[in-house]
């Protein structure tokens, strides 16, 4: 009988230090994933769905939205979808040869610097405002705000001065008209 209990232990002993040395590794990982996402170096997971906890609110995705994939037949606007292998509904029925052919086409040209967009049009260049057109829009902007608290014949009266002696002339009478009201 002694014996028998003597393995029974062993046994019972062998599998609580294995138990024991399981949840230690277990809560060392999390502890040091925790400090880790703290000190906001990215966090290593695993496969699956990750588990729910407090600081999963806070962590910023930096995988965004994909942009829209377009139609790659050559005047299409339509936007592609993934069960008709990426080309719209009216296309569909197109030999994958055709297809395949438009694609290349399109980085042909896309290599090539004529970067065209999916309505073909060239991507617009972006302009610079002039000094000039930044004091008007502050102006502008500023005789809105000021249009904005006057009522009635006081509103009437500043869009009169406006129109005839100008933006800055009016917005020094509703500047007045407001200090007086």
């Amino acid at each position: 009988m002694t014996n028998g209990n003597n393995g029974i232990n062993s046994i019972v002993q062998e599998f609580t230090a294995q138990l024991t040395a399981l949840i230690e590794r277990e809560t060392q990982a999390r502890m040091q994933a925790s400090v880790m996402a703290a000190l906001g170096a990215p966090v290593r997971r695993g496969p699956g769905r990750p588990p729910k906890n407090g600081l999963a609110m806070f962590s910023v995705s930096s995988r965004g939205s994909r942009p829209k994939q377009f139609c790659p037949v050559p005047g299409c606007k339509n936007v592609a979808a993934p069960v008709f292998g990426m080309v719209c509904s009216a296309h569909r029925d197109l030999p994958k040869a055709k297809i395949k052919e438009y694609r290349e086409a399109r980085r042909k040209a896309k290599r090539e610097g004529q970067a065209r967009t999916s309505g073909g049009a060239a991507p617009r260049k972006k302009v610079r405002a002039t000094p000039k057109v930044l004091k008007a829009r502050k102006l502008q902007g500023q005789y809105m705000g000021a249009l904005r608290t006057l009522t009635g014949g006081a509103r009437a009266r500043v869009k009169a001065v406006a129109k005839d002696k100008g933006v800055s002339e009016a917005l020094k009478l509703a500047q007045s008209l407001k200090k007086a009201a």
